[in-house]
């Protein structure tokens, strides 16, 4: 168990390093961004990139889920490289067919978002991301089953340094703006493909397994629904906020999504690629329900400490990156979307039972049915609050997933998890929150420095009561 804990860690860390230089890159074209585009541009900016992500859920077909479950309980080298063949083989098979059509779409899509056929080139470079970006991704979590943790940062960074640079250099110097954000991307992801052609044929042999294919694509069926209606549950406030009200608003809150996105980029995902390859690997050691319930008891730990402090400081740091002011009431939504991701991780490890007794089918009836009540609420509390009705909506319908989660994982895969802390922790949190905005000062410093007086005031608390301990911890995990 001890090593488990510690193999967790040590690539939780290091895909953090990588998610963050992501953020930290992200953080230094904010400015950029801001001066050079309008607040109408960032919306329309927003809503293509989640429209990216989109696509990329749909047409991945959740194959590298499928190929890292089937690869943790093979022993044989030979039989992996069979499974992570037919994976390539049946993805590409579908991405052929996803770029022919493409070409046809892009005009389509021009004149349905944005009625303004200019667009047409931008959904082309976004359909060649989407096909570049699914088979990079399979690649990726090859590299996460062989836990290559410092190979695949490696490569994470390469393909932002280029991106970041090309950014700067097609919307500063040729004036692109985003076409110039789209044709950055597309370069980066086709270097990627690249140089990691080596990688996929290190880790292949030349045998298509039909009857693998089927067990698998029988296993991650439900999860493309399951990930289908994750993701309209995560993007689905964006497009109800540009049809209901304008792109203006849409740049407002797509910019306080993306700054609560930090606590899902540089913990949740970072999280999530080190610790499920290793969850699956422990499901038949003793005392392995422990592990997860101790997992849990820190993760969620984490990430309430960590939200805090993004929500504490969201405005100083929103308006030291973002230039233009227009952009700066986006802090006001990003404590109500940090609650969102913190029940959005916490979902996460709740579902692990659904995996561990392969009944993913229960993820997708879960979300689809959160999905409904999310464009319900949508629309109603949008027409009622504007974006603070889709900051809303989006927290209640998330945790409507993690209660259902927890309650039908438990039938099938009990795990006693411990809740007392966590509720103590979150319940700090809020009050440490309303308590670090009851004063204001004009002058940015002070107000830098009368918070980061209050966050550490609130891990005072929580070191000298022992609500968190490092020897409290050793203990949990039992290293000592």
């Amino acid at each position: 168990m001890k090593n488990e804990i510690k193999q967790t860690a040590k690539h939780t860390i290091i895909y953090s390093i990588g998610n963050l230089s992501i953020k930290v890159i992200g953080l230094l074209l904010l400015p950029l961004y801001t001066s050079r585009l309008t607040l109408s541009d960032y919306g329309k900016l927003g809503i293509l990139e989640v429209t990216t992500q989109f696509l990329i859920v749909i047409f991945g077909l959740n194959i590298y889920s499928a190929m890292i479950r089937w690869c943790s309980e093979e022993d044989s080298i030979e039989k992996q490289k069979t499974i992570i063949f037919t994976s390539y083989i049946s993805l590409i098979s579908v991405m052929f067919i996803f770029i022919i059509l493409s070409q046809t779409l892009s005009s389509i899509f021009a004149k349905i978002y944005f009625n303004d056929l200019k667009f047409i080139i931008i959904f082309r470079y976004l359909f060649f991301i989407v096909f570049l970006e699914i088979i990079n991704n399979l690649t990726l979590n090859l590299l996460r089953l062989k836990e290559k943790s410092l190979q695949f940062i490696i490569i994470v960074i390469i393909k932002l340094l280029l991106t970041l640079s090309l950014t700067i250099f097609f919307i500063i110097r040729l004036n692109m703006k985003i076409e110039g954000i789209f044709l950055s991307q597309l370069i980066g992801n086709a270097l990627i493909f690249l140089i990691t052609i080596p990688t996929i044929i290190k880790n292949i042999n030349f045998n298509f397994d039909t009857d693998i294919l089927k067990k698998m694509f029988r296993y991650s069926f439900p999860l493309i629904f399951s990930s289908i209606s994750v993701m309209l549950l995560s993007i689905g406030d964006r497009f109800f906020i540009k049809f209901i009200l304008d792109d203006s608003e849409l740049g407002i809150y797509s910019l306080a999504y993306k700054f609560a996105g930090i606590i899902n980029m540089l913990l949740i995902q970072s999280f999530a690629l080190g610790y499920l390859p290793i969850a699956y690997k422990t499901i038949n050691k003793k005392n392995a329900t422990i592990f997860y319930s101790n997992v849990f008891s820190l993760f969620s730990t984490a990430l309430i400490i960590f939200s805090l402090f993004i929500s504490i400081f969201s405005r100083e740091i929103i308006e030291i990156f973002a230039k233009n002011n227009e952009f700066w009431s986006a802090y006001l939504l990003v404590p109500i979307l940090a609650l969102t991701f913190v029940m959005k991780g916490i979902q996460y490890i709740f579902s692990l039972g659904f995996h561990i007794k392969k009944k993913t089918h229960y993820n997708a009836i879960i979300v689809i049915i959160a999905v409904f009540i999310n464009f319900v609420l949508n629309y109603f509390l949008i027409n009622k609050f504007g974006i603070w009705g889709a900051a809303l909506a989006t927290l209640l319908a998330t945790s409507f997933i993690t209660i259902m989660f927890y309650k039908y994982s438990q039938r099938i895969y009990h795990i006693s998890y411990h809740f007392k802390n966590v509720i103590v922790i979150l319940t700090w949190a809020v009050i440490f929150y309303f308590v670090s905005n009851l004063f204001y000062n004009p002058n940015i410093l002070y107000r830098i420095g009368f918070k980061t007086l209050i966050f550490t005031i609130f891990i005072a608390i929580l070191l000298f009561s022992k609500i968190i301990s490092l020897n409290g911890f050793r203990k949990l995990f039992n290293l000592t």
